[in-house]
């Protein structure tokens, strides 16, 4: 099954015309930062080279006796995709897909780790939780009554060559159901804490994909029919209070800012094309806010 689906998100690709090598480019240039790389030896003048010493004794006069730190530009940084798979956002499988399998090649050929996380529901309206529930006789404020399931297409250790059948899965119609975004986001920023341990990333973005404001069913019916867009905003508010991670929204034909401070409304009625991804860019680099 995957292969085929991977096959159709090949064909997605190519039929959008991007360049990705160029996409990389530019994400390099926006997100690179001058890091020291390596040494240059036989200079007159940085810091002595031991190494270099002896020369001196055969030939005073030998001035090339320094080192110097070389710096190249790199992009000190890992993104993390955290996609809504909640039902309504089944019809724009196939642009969101090749969008994300660009997106993920184009940051790592630009030198940026990626992960690729989603989230939904392993049932409609609760299924066991609620069922559960019932039977417990309907306590009132249950909070969450559904099974979460959130999903790894692609981690940080892994390249995009070795993730290609995991991406693919973005294209599978039984993926979508419900959404609890504020438990997902919880998780996406504890990976991105837990694996980007490097002391030198100077930049931790979680990018949350979404077309709209958590669902849950059965939770909405159990609880206050805001209960889960509270718990979305006490979670961003909490986590950007901890820093450490940006969180960024980007919204599938809808406005995120009564969530996420940072967000961009995107159009995604076709595939993609190169001025989609300047605005993501331009989210990137802190060009967008509400």
């Amino acid at each position: 099954v995957l292969r085929g689906l991977r096959a159709r998100l090949d064909e997605l690709v190519a039929q959008s015309g991007l360049n990705v090598g160029r996409l990389a480019r530019d994400f390099r240039v926006l997100l690179a930062t001058p890091a020291p790389d390596d040494w240059t030896s036989g200079q007159e003048q940085g810091r002595i080279d031991g190494r270099r010493l002896s020369q001196l004794v055969a030939n005073p006069a030998e001035r090339r006796l320094f080192r110097d730190e070389h710096w190249q530009p790199k992009a000190q940084c890992v993104v993390s995709l955290l996609l809504d798979c909640s039902g309504s956002m089944k019809r724009h499988n196939e642009p969101l897909a090749a969008l994300v399998d660009m997106l993920a090649r184009a940051l790592e050929e630009a030198g940026v780790g990626v992960e690729v996380l989603g989230f939904t529901t392993a049932s409609w309206q609760g299924g066991r939780a609620r069922r559960d529930w019932q039977r417990a006789g309907s306590p009132p404020h249950p909070g969450r009554l559904a099974e979460r399931r959130h999903i790894v297409f692609k981690d940080l250790a892994t390249t995009w060559r070795r993730a290609r059948a995991g991406l693919a899965a973005l294209l599978k119609n039984d993926l979508f159901r419900e959404g609890v975004d504020g438990e997902a986001v919880e998780w996406a920023c504890a990976r991105l804490r837990e694996a980007a341990t490097d002391d030198t990333l100077q930049r931790r973005i979680l990018i949350v994909v979404s077309d709209g404001s958590p669902m849950e069913t059965a939770t909405n019916l159990a609880n206050d029919v805001h209960y889960l867009d509270h718990h979305l905003r006490q979670v961003v508010a909490r986590e950007e209070a901890t820093g450490g991670v940006e969180i960024l929204g980007l919204g599938v034909g809808l406005d995120l800012s009564p969530y996420y401070g940072r967000c961009h409304t995107l159009a995604l009625d076709g595939l993609p094309g190169r001025a989609t991804f300047h605005e993501i860019m331009a989210l990137v680099g802190g060009r967008h806010r509400r």
